[in-house]
């Protein structure tokens, strides 16, 4: 019997969107104690519009373009749904986020880490979920275990922590989830403590879920 392991669940559907200038923002998760994840938020950038926002010193980016397309600030070339931004510094950073398409919105994921080795660096990744039920590296850049995996109904998997005494943040992209015997749907994140093994089950077709050893 899976024994349930302390949690706090941030439900989408409780959380509220906020009107700023050209987009709208939800914050999925801001830290309150002393975790490696500062900061999930979820923009939605207008046509042709803009989201700026200032990074923390000694930190980690991890941006994710649900769907669209967007420049950040002067690089030339755009970033899409097939490829991951990271940033990390050690210094606070300006970023300007402008949607790159003139008729449609952009959804832009934005996850905020502390670096263990801050230092100036940043990367456009690849990003392949062609082979389903199978978990896939989001980024090689990040100073901590990362996943996404694209997954059919019924499909289970299990999960076994690479350092004990971390926690899990977990949020479902798409679809359903049973995550670690908790119902988990649509833009539903979680952390969880005390873990040293994660089993999770896709509950519906094409459901996409990420998480992070933290």
């Amino acid at each position: 019997m899976l024994v349930q392991s302390p949690s706090r669940i941030f439900k989408s559907d409780l959380t509220f969107w906020k009107k700023e200038n050209a987009c709208v923002i939800k914050e999925i998760f801001t830290d309150k104690g002393n975790s490696n994840l500062r900061k999930v938020s979820e923009i939605i950038v207008d046509e042709n519009g803009t989201y700026d926002f200032q990074s923390q010193k000694n930190g980690i980016i991890l941006l994710i373009v649900l769907y669209g397309e967007i420049v950040i600030n002067d690089f030339e070339k755009p970033i899409s749904t097939e490829q991951i931004f990271t940033l990390k510094s050690s210094e606070s950073n300006f970023l300007t986020l402008k949607n790159n398409l003139p008729s449609e919105k952009a959804d832009v994921l934005i996850l905020e880490l502390k670096s263990k080795n801050p230092e100036s660096s940043f990367s456009i990744e690849n990003l392949n979920l062609n082979k389903k039920n199978t978990l896939i590296q989001i980024s090689k850049n990040l100073e901590y275990p990362n996943f996404i995996g694209l997954y059919e109904g019924r499909k289970e998997q299990e999960y076994f922590l690479y350092e004990k005494g971390k926690s899990v943040f977990g949020m479902v992209i798409n679809g359903a989830f049973e995550f670690q015997n908790r119902l988990m749907e649509t833009r539903d994140a979680m952390i969880l403590t005390e873990i040293e093994t994660l089993e999770f089950e896709g509950l519906s077709e094409n459901a996409l879920i990420l998480f992070l050893e933290v």
